[in-house]
């Protein structure tokens, strides 16, 4: 991966081609079974009751926010995805109450700007505790034109670039989508949903390996069920396959949770994946299947290392603390497709209400979001003890 240490850098290149391509090994599994007995044994809690209060914190009547951050003075980060078949922003940045402004400035996201030094389709965004804000482009225009993906550094003290990364060629694969990605360790770890693996990358320039290509942990094993059980559509009306699209790190950076948006959930740990001497055999046989999940559309994880888990098929989120111990915390229609979501360091959680599947890439082609899109506020650090 090259790197290129800047002011006004900016990321490129890709698209969620996966909502548009059915894979010919995903469909072969769609329908078998999961087995339990691989997973490690969670303990179920009785659903908080009530459920958890969310309260209803920003709104946007243009953009479909698919990942929010939320800044220490208040200020959100919104991530508009390219692949909906929506025209909107990629990223913005605003106040509640406030109209959104392009992120980290206009230059970044207009498509006068050389595509090198702009953002044509943010994929992720992961915030850290120092203010640094990591953004995956995978560079796959709305219009399906590709550019260079990219991993872009953003320090959000000052909204400044201060450094780049391209995605190497031969890390890629024609039909790549980048998109997810963690960092830490000083790597980053990027999900290829198009042509599903694990791209690592030395972020000290040392450079990367594309990992488990069409691993199974990494690859839709069946239908993504959305409200009401509906299986989702792509824009040809053929069944929407989607892998590896979410991705979460631990606090100690010392293990990854990722999933195909079908589900389920497996963990790695990261030191398999920075390590060159792990062979790739061994690393077939590492995803630990973590929980027998539904589709999520989010996984975020709070500084105790609880996941939070936003399942779409129901408009309910989960928590699965460090003990296993599994707990719906909060069901609300208002929650239509929940998804990614963040939790700041004082526990509160925010997580935007997407609608992705009444957009034209998983609703046959068509466009029927109900306007305006929301972001909700949980304060989880409030939340009773997770008991069974």
């Amino acid at each position: 991966m090259s790197s290129h240490d800047s002011a006004p850098s900016r990321p490129h290149r890709a698209r969620h081609a996966g909502v548009a391509c059915a894979l010919v090994g995903a469909l072969a599994l769609m329908n078998a079974p999961f087995d339990a007995r691989q997973a490690h044994a969670a303990k179920p809690a009785p659903p908080l009751n009530p459920s958890a209060p969310m309260d209803d914190v920003a709104t946007s009547a243009t953009a479909t926010w698919d990942r929010v951050v939320v800044l220490p003075d208040g200020r959100f980060i919104a991530q508009a995805p390219a692949w909906t078949g929506i025209k909107q922003g990629g990223l913005v940045i605003f106040a509640p109450g406030q109209h959104p402004a392009p992120y980290p400035d206009a230059a970044s996201n207009d498509p006068a700007t050389p595509a090198a030094q702009r953002l044509i389709a943010p994929a992720d965004l992961q915030l850290q505790a120092d203010g640094t804000l990591w953004v995956l482009d995978s560079g796959i225009a709305a219009d399906g034109t590709r550019a260079q993906p990219k991993v872009m550094r953003i320090d959000t003290r000052t909204a400044q670039v201060t450094a780049t990364w391209d995605v190497d060629a031969a890390s890629l694969r024609p039909d790549s989508h980048l998109s997810t990605m963690r960092v830490g360790n000083g790597h980053a770890y990027i999900g290829d949903e198009g042509v599903p693996a694990l791209i690592v990358a030395d972020l000290e320039g040392h450079g990367q390996r594309r990992l488990m290509e069409h691993n199974p942990a990494l690859t839709a094993g069946r239908p993504i069920l959305g409200p009401d059980a509906r299986v989702m559509k792509n824009a040809s009306g053929h069944t929407a396959i989607i892998n590896i699209s979410q991705m979460a790190i631990s606090p100690d950076g010392k293990w990854l949770y990722f999933e195909p948006l079908s589900g389920p959930i497996y963990k790695l740990g990261t030191d398999v994946l920075i390590d060159p001497k792990v062979t790739p055999i061994e690393l077939e046989d590492s995803p630990t299947l973590w929980y027998k999940s539904p589709p999520y559309g989010g996984i975020a994880v709070g500084a105790d290392g609880t996941l939070y888990l936003n399942d779409v098929s129901t408009s309910s989120i989960f928590r699965l603390t460090p003990k296993r111990i599994y707990q719906r915390i909060v069901t609300d229609p208002r929650l239509h497709w929940p998804a990614g979501s963040y939790v700041t360091p004082d526990g509160m959680m925010y997580v935007p209400a997407a609608q992705l599947d009444r957009t034209p890439a998983l609703n046959g082609g068509q466009m029927q979001v109900s306007w305006p899109v929301h972001v909700y506020r949980i304060n989880v650090a409030a939340l009773p003890e997770a008991k069974f």
